[in-house]
């Protein structure tokens, strides 16, 4: 027996729940892995396709090839899968990747700087007072 803040539970018990969670915590691992393949897959089409008719085509494709194995029937095969679908992308990898402008490596990134402090603005042309 086990004790528990509502009671006692079996021994039995308390290790089917226990093995219970670690299921739910590796199905709850493997969807995260597949969202992030998901999203990854989808960023590195948008370093491939300049147009964006062609990216939404492409958007609807890897749509469908993960809609297609959505209910694969065990872990294994499903993890097998995500395996395949992470070499894939690594292989597909786009030598020169989009980079948002104003992101670090961006081309715009950093540049235009902050004014020094040692020179002010004024706002109110005409009335500076001076």
């Amino acid at each position: 027996f086990r004790r528990r803040k509502d009671g006692w539970v079996l021994e039995e018990e308390a290790t089917r729940r226990s093995d219970n969670m670690a299921g739910t915590e590796a199905l709850l691992a493997h969807r995260v892995r597949v969202m992030r393949l998901y999203r990854h897959s989808l960023k590195q089409m948008m370093s491939w396709a300049i147009q964006r008719s062609l990216i939404y085509e492409e958007f609807k494709n890897i749509r469908s090839q993960f809609e297609a194995n959505a209910n694969v029937p065990t872990l294994g095969e499903a993890t097998r899968l995500v395996e395949a679908g992470e070499k894939f992308l690594a292989e597909k990898t786009h030598p020169d990747p989009y980079i948002v402008p104003y992101y670090y490596g961006g081309s715009s990134y950093h540049r235009n700087p902050p004014f020094p402090k040692e020179i002010s603005m004024h706002r109110d042309f005409g009335r500076e007072g001076h």
